[in-house]
């Protein structure tokens, strides 16, 4: 086993109070991991952490061994980690290669094309639509578009927050087969999604969260078929259990 991420007791937040509290999980390299919780359990919050976008409380985000905390995102962006964060997140009045020229803006001059060329072959549909406006392609084309726009850095590790929110059935199929063909590359994936059985069918392993903390992990098979898990997504309520 080859650990991508390791979270250490990990707390963080906004303002003055950890909305995550006490955190621990690991990531192994390759795999695609779901984070689970109800609205406000703090899943997002986690991700943000991981990227460095929120204040940082206590305890440790070690990736591939090296403790990336007290990094800012940027510098988190150079080692590997990309974020494709919740809502559009492209350019809709440039088209999709314009998109992707944009993407590149933190690579040399000399890699944009070989890197634009990479990810419009592992996604065709942007090869074929790249003189239209981004925000003229659907819904789930745009959320392939922004997680290509991440890819263009060659991450290694990809955090997605609902990459399938307000997408038809079909869209979010689309967007779920996206994320398998990004894990087949190598890439880890830690994903936030409320389509919690379309993303668990695709999903190495799961992560449950409550109130900030961490009920449950285990094989995402195990977890989809807990009576437990499929209480609450049902609208049942999970109860975190001791600290």
């Amino acid at each position: 086993m080859t650990v991508a991420l390791d979270l250490v007791s990990v707390s963080a937040g906004y303002g003055d109070n950890p909305i995550v509290r006490e955190f621990s999980a690991t990531l192994e390299t390759g795999t695609i991991t779901t984070l689970i919780g109800g609205n406000g359990a703090g899943k997002s919050t986690l991700l943000r952490a991981i990227y460095g976008t929120n204040r940082f409380f206590g305890g440790r985000i070690l990736f591939k061994g090296e403790a990336i905390e007290r990094l800012p995102p940027w510098e988190r962006l150079k080692r590997g980690v990309g974020f494709v964060p919740q809502g559009r997140c492209n350019f809709p009045h440039m088209s999709v290669d314009e998109n992707l020229k944009m993407g590149c803006y933190t690579l040399p001059g000399a890699r944009h094309e070989a890197a634009i060329a990479r990810v419009t072959g592992l996604f065709p549909m942007l090869r074929q639509k790249a003189r239209i406006e981004a925000g003229n392609l659907s819904g789930g084309e745009q959320q392939i578009l922004e997680m290509a726009m991440v890819l263009l850095l060659e991450p290694s590790l990809l955090l997605l927050d609902e990459p399938s929110l307000g997408l038809s059935p079909r869209m979010q199929g689309d967007v779920f087969t996206t994320v398998q063909q990004i894990a087949s590359t190598g890439v880890t994936v830690l994903v936030v999604e409320q389509n919690v059985r379309g993303a668990l069918l695709i999903s190495d392993r799961a992560l449950v969260m409550e109130q900030g903390r961490k009920f449950m992990e285990g094989p995402a098979t195990e977890v989809r078929t807990d009576p437990r898990i499929r209480q609450a997504y049902l609208g049942g309520n999970i109860q975190p259990t001791a600290a």
